[in-house]
C-alpha cells in the first residue's frame, strides 16, 4: 500500500484516474486499492476529496462505456469474449443473462462490489438494448457508491491501510447484499403492480362483454315469448 500510495503523491490525480479506468476496463490494475490510496491522501490534505471521487467516478463510467458501446454493437460475441478462459464458457454466458434478466439495469448500482459481475453487466447493458441515457445515470450511481465506500474506508483507516483493504472486501459484501435484497423488493413490487394492472384490464374489458351476452340472452327469451 505505500508503494501506491506514493505513487499517487508523484503523479497525482492523473495517476488515480488512469489507474481506475484500467481497472474497470479489464486490465489487472489493483483499482480499489488506488482509491483507498486516495482516501488516505485526502485525510492528509493532499487530495482534495471532490475531485478524487469525481475522477474515480468518470474513468468508471467511461471505461463501463466502452463495454456498453460494444456489447450494444456486437452482442453476445462480447460477452463470450469475456467469458473465454473460462473451463466452460458457455455456462457463464447464461448464468450471466439469467442474473440480469431477473434484476435488469439497476443491478449496476451493485455491480461493481461483486467480482466477474461488473465486468458483464456494462456489455449486457447494451446488448438488452438500454438507452444510452439510463445507462449512464444507472452507471454514475453505481460508481459513485463504489468510490465513496473505499475513499471513505482509505479516509477512515488511514493509518492502518492493510486493514482498511480487509474492511473493503466485507463492507462491499455487505452493500451488494442489501442492495439485492432492495432490487428484490422492487422486482416484487413491480410484479405485484402488473399483476393488479392485468386484473383490471381483464375486469374492464370482460364486463362489457358478460353485459353484451346477459342482454341478448334476455332479447331472445323476450322474443320467444
Amino acid at each position: 500500500m505505500n508503494a501506491i500510495i506514493q505513487f499517487v503523491v508523484k503523479h497525482g490525480y492523473s495517476i488515480l484516474f488512469a489507474s481506475m479506468f484500467a481497472h474497470q476496463i479489464g486490465l489487472p490494475v489493483p483499482g480499489p486499492l488506488f482509491l483507498l490510496a486516495a482516501g488516505a491522501l485526502v485525510a492528509a490534505g493532499k487530495l482534495g476529496l471532490v475531485p478524487a471521487v469525481g475522477l474515480a467516478v468518470a474513468a468508471c463510467v467511461l471505461a463501463d462505456w466502452v463495454w456498453y458501446e460494444a456489447g450494444r454493437r456486437r452482442g453476445d460475441r462480447v460477452l463470450h469474449f469475456i467469458h473465454r478462459f473460462t473451463r466452460n464458457p458457455d455456462f457463464h454466458d447464461r448464468r450471466a443473462k439469467r442474473i440480469f434478466a431477473r434484476y435488469g439495469p439497476p443491478i449496476l448500482i451493485v455491480a461493481k462490489f461483486v467480482p466477474g459481475l461488473d465486468a458483464v453487466s456494462p456489455p449486457l447493458t447494451g446488448t438488452v438494448g438500454t438507452s444510452r441515457l439510463r445507462f449512464l445515470t444507472v452507471d454514475t450511481v453505481g460508481a459513485s457508491l463504489y468510490a465513496c465506500v473505499y475513499v471513505g474506508l482509505g479516509h477512515v483507516f488511514r493509518h492502518d491501510l492493510d486493514r482498511a483493504a480487509a474492511y473493503a472486501g466485507r463492507a462491499g459484501a455487505l452493500l451488494a447484499c442489501l442492495a439485492f435484497a432492495g432490487l428484490c423488493i422492487y422486482a416484487a413490487c413491480k410484479l405485484a403492480h402488473g399483476g393488479r394492472v392485468m386484473r383490471e384490464w381483464r375486469r374492464i374489458w370482460v364486463t362489457p362483454c358478460l353485459n353484451e351476452s346477459v342482454g341478448g340472452t334476455v332479447q331472445d327469451d323476450v322474443a320467444r315469448d
